[in-house]
């Protein structure tokens, strides 16, 4: 089972966001944008054009909006409205997926 935590962002703000452990781009990690597709009323994604080493997606569901950060320091949920209620919402599909477990 993979595990995620909760914690405030670093740029002051003290907004929640959802960082993903152990090794995000290993071939056994769980696809995120799929089981956020699968969990999330009204999930679409769209994808940056990839740097050497970040991805970016912009993420929008029926409750709000996130961006899904993959690069050098980890993976993200990275939320730009209802942050606490994307953060609810993104934890409960990620729990109820069978594949993560909220860790502290």
């Amino acid at each position: 089972m993979e595990h995620f935590i909760v914690r405030p962002m670093l740029d002051g703000s003290g907004q929640p966001l959802i960082e993903f452990r152990g090794a995000h781009r290993s071939e056994n990690f769980p696809k995120i944008l799929t089981l956020l597709e699968r969990h999330l009323p009204g999930f679409k994604a769209t994808g940056s054009s990839p740097a050497p080493d970040d991805f970016l997606w912009s993420c929008t569901y029926a409750s709000g909006t996130f961006e899904l950060s993959d690069d050098w320091g980890g993976l993200f949920i990275l939320p730009r409205s209802n942050h606490a209620h994307v953060v609810g919402d993104v934890s409960v599909a990620l729990e109820s997926s069978g594949q993560f477990c909220r860790g502290e």
